[in-house]
């Protein structure tokens, strides 16, 4: 990024962020990845839709769509976005780790709901969810919901093959940084102080994250709950009392397929193989 005198250059008046804002919104660099956030935010509005209605969840005495969830993984991409867009990186970062953890609740739900109801582990899965359903969950951890996920004998060999728990380690390590403020660089600043480039290179990581981190739970969910990106194409053919195509319950929401061929490769450049070898839905 060009060193520019903000206050030769801007109302005196303005906030901080304000001026960051406008130094940002001229910087091409910094454009270019905060479009690769909003692509995801779009991803996360088109997959709530395309989920509602059959996202519900069924336990020993409660029901509840993890519509809600979705629509808050959405917002927060959007505040996400917000935080570029006036080069708050610590924020973003907060946000970021609020995103991973929120997804993977998603995941941990659609495990438990793609268990035997009856077995060890859907029962301990089904307290917990129970008390988040009652908004009396404490103490629940992201290394809890990780592990539980990783014992699903449908995800334990991607998780496996792919290193994902060592991926995640790694990413979870830089987040808490920006939670628990470990350092001078992991604090919002001045959009003067960074040097040059710094900044690009900040939400380039950030845009890193974010996809790799959407990726890994769409590779994951579509192992444990395929319909979940089922087109809709099968599901309209019975509403108008029609007979589907063969195999129809296996095409992919156009969507869904485009964001798993364009992010695919940041898990490994193989994965999209193993995803056609291991699954039924057609990509």
């Amino acid at each position: 990024m060009e060193a520019e005198n903000i206050f030769a250059s801007s109302n005196c008046n303005q906030t901080i962020r304000q001026m960051n804002a406008e130094l940002v919104k001229r910087d091409s660099e910094c454009q270019q990845f905060i479009a690769g956030l909003r692509k995801i935010e779009k991803f996360l509005r088109d997959f709530g839709f395309l989920t509602f209605g059959r996202d519900f969840v069924f336990s020993t005495s409660v029901c509840f769509s993890l519509n809600s969830v979705a629509t808050s993984l959405e917002l927060t991409m959007g505040n996400i976005i917000v935080c570029c867009e006036s080069a708050c990186i610590a924020d973003a970062n907060t946000l970021l780790r609020k995103y991973r953890d929120d997804l993977f609740f998603y995941l941990y739900i659609s495990v438990y709901n793609s268990l035997d109801k009856c077995s060890k582990q859907a029962k301990a899965m089904a307290n917990q969810i129970i008390k988040w359903a009652n908004n009396n969950l404490t103490n629940f951890t992201i290394s809890e919901v990780l592990k539980e996920i990783a014992a699903d004998p449908q995800l334990k060999d991607a998780i496996l093959k792919y290193n994902l728990k060592g991926s995640f380690q790694k990413i979870s390590a830089a987040l808490n940084n920006y939670v628990h403020g470990n350092g001078y660089t992991y604090y919002n600043r001045n959009i003067n102080a960074y040097r040059e480039r710094e900044l690009a290179v900040e939400l380039n990581n950030l845009d890193h994250k974010a996809r790799y981190m959407t990726i890994v739970f769409l590779l994951l969910l579509i192992f444990c709950s395929p319909l979940s990106v089922m087109a809709e194409d099968y599901i309209d053919y019975l509403d108008f009392d029609d007979i589907p195509p063969e195999d129809s319950q296996y095409w992919v929401a156009p969507f869904v397929e485009r964001f798993v061929q364009e992010n695919i490769s940041l898990v490994d450049e193989n994965c999209l193989d193993y995803l056609r070898e291991n699954t039924m839905m057609q990509f």
